[in-house]
């Protein structure tokens, strides 16, 4: 519960009836809007509002008790209102389980041929390599001859062959950064993939 004081001063010579209005911000049972208490003449009297204990979790509130007008006495036109804080007590509810889920779906076998993929990565100026992932749409019938080349503002440089395992679809190729504006990499020669022309290209972040 809650305890509000009213003060009224001077002290009545009788006992005054003083009405309050009682305002909740959130749930918090408060049922009972209008209150009336007596100011004796020792110039005090208390209001105690109850709350109700519950189970759901929520956001804190206030409860706030405001003097009305009535008669016998003037309301305090800067203490008219006494609000108090209510903090709720109740845990939250426990999240959602999390349920791992795979990085990616796994590949399929192909139909036909399989197309190559080359990633278009980021590096700084500042950086000696880059790495490209190149990889399989699919899991193909056989192994196909991968020739891949770095591409030097717009010249192709020393080629790259990519040998990929039966049970591997993807690879990292490493590529040196020399003196270019732009670097790319680019595939130069294939056997058993679907596509003749595939490229990743390099964004510089500096």
């Amino acid at each position: 519960s809650i305890t509000f004081t009213l003060t009224a001063s001077p002290p009545p010579a009788a006992p005054l009836d003083v009405t309050a209005t009682i305002t909740a911000a959130g749930d918090w049972g408060v049922t009972d809007r209008t209150r009336t208490v007596t100011v004796t003449a020792s110039g005090t009297a208390t209001l105690t509002v109850a709350t109700a204990d519950d189970h759901t979790d929520e956001a804190d509130g206030t409860i706030t008790a405001t003097i009305a007008a009535g008669s016998g006495y003037t309301v305090s036109a800067t203490q008219r209102a006494a609000t108090a804080s209510v903090a709720d007590d109740d845990p939250p509810p426990p999240p959602p389980p999390v349920h791992d889920e795979p990085d990616q779906a796994p590949l399929a076998a192909c139909d036909g041929r399989p197309t190559l993929l080359i990633s278009s990565p980021q590096a700084s100026r500042h950086d000696t390599a880059v790495d490209f992932e190149v990889s399989l749409s699919c899991i193909p019938a056989g192994r196909p001859t991968i020739l891949l080349s770095p591409l030097r503002d717009g010249n192709l440089s020393r080629n790259i062959f990519v040998h990929l395992s039966a049970d591997q679809t993807s690879t990292t190729v490493t590529v040196a950064i020399g003196t270019e504006h732009q670097l790319a990499l680019v595939l130069a020669w294939n056997t058993g993939l679907a596509n003749h022309q595939a490229q990743g290209n390099v964004t510089y972040t500096d």
